[in-house]
């Protein structure tokens, strides 16, 4: 039997003085509340109560094994409240990883604002473009963007950014606009170096079209690429939450806006386990209200 189940039975039949009132306080059977007390006995080898016809009072040894139990399940009871507390409050430090630019943009204004709700949370926000162990490096949760999610890993889908073609409007006025896909191969053109790279496929409705391109850059950092889309370099493609602000602001416009051109999903990964603290649950909770509740939506602009 459990021993501390069995110490708080014994306590409550001393401090009742019977076992069929312990019984009843327990929502046990009398029987079952004579088997811990007598488990007890058998443990310690000692005699803990004196049974009576009227009642039960306990021996010196029980007593004093009275006393004891009672601290012991005070102590058990009190760290078990702070756990608790603990599980409700966020406290601690949030150990969060994140793509780099989708950290600098999307998350870093986030953050902030979970602070200032949670006194006692603390955040570690480490941003690279490397796919991070998150139990080898003691991480709570990371931010992926992929097609589609590793089924190896526990997450949820937070929403979608779709992939735009898009080019600042000095570009576009020196250059025009491309009518087609086919008319890219002769724009200058912007690449992310890991990404879709020279071939680019695009959809509209039932028709389908493929182009390959030869960028006139290609980077390992969307940024770089963003950056140099605003200073009108070239046509770019980038996903939406990157471009949100410079498509609300016209830094940037979309070039082919007819056609599709692939999307990305955005996971929060964590690793397995039962119960996840609370510091995990709000930083969850705050970027489901971050990105509403559709996960198939693009969470960072509408459709044009």
């Amino acid at each position: 039997m459990d021993q501390l189940t069995s110490m708080r039975v014994f306590v409550r039949v001393v401090d009742l003085a019977g076992f069929a009132a312990a019984a009843r306080a327990l929502d046990l059977s009398t029987a079952m509340v004579s088997k811990h007390v007598a488990a007890l006995e058998r443990r310690l080898g000692l005699m803990l109560l004196a049974r009576t016809t009227r009642r039960v009072v306990p021996t010196e040894a029980g007593r004093r094994f009275h006393v004891h139990c009672g601290e012991i399940l005070r102590a058990v009871d009190e760290a078990e409240q702070e756990l608790l507390a603990q599980a409700l409050e966020p406290s601690g430090c949030l150990r969060i990883t994140a793509p780099v630019e989708f950290g600098q943009r999307q998350l870093a204004p986030l953050l902030p604002l979970l602070l200032q709700r949670h006194p006692k949370l603390a955040i570690h926000l480490d941003l690279t473009n490397r796919v991070v162990d998150l139990v080898e490096e003691g991480l709570d949760v990371a931010v992926r963007i992929a097609p589609q999610l590793d089924s190896a890993l526990r997450g949820r889908q937070l929403t979608a950014s779709r992939l735009l073609l898009v080019a600042a409007p000095a570009y576009l006025q020196r250059h025009g606009a491309p009518a087609a896909p086919e008319a890219l191969a002769r724009h200058a053109t912007l690449s992310f170096a890991l990404g879709p790279g020279r071939h680019w496929s695009f959809t509209r409705g039932t028709q389908r079209s493929a182009v390959d391109v030869e960028p006139r850059m290609t980077a390992t950092s969307s940024e770089v690429l963003r950056a140099a889309a605003c200073a009108g370099a070239g046509i770019a493609l980038l996903p939406t939450f990157l471009v949100d602000d410079a498509l609300a602001q016209g830094t940037l416009r979309r070039v082919l806006p007819d056609w599709a051109i692939g999307t990305l999903k955005v996971f929060a990964i964590h690793p397995h386990r039962r119960t996840h603290p609370a510091r995990l649950r709000v930083f969850l909770d705050a970027l489901a209200e971050r990105f509403g509740p559709d996960p198939e939506r693009d969470g960072f602009i509408a459709d044009a």
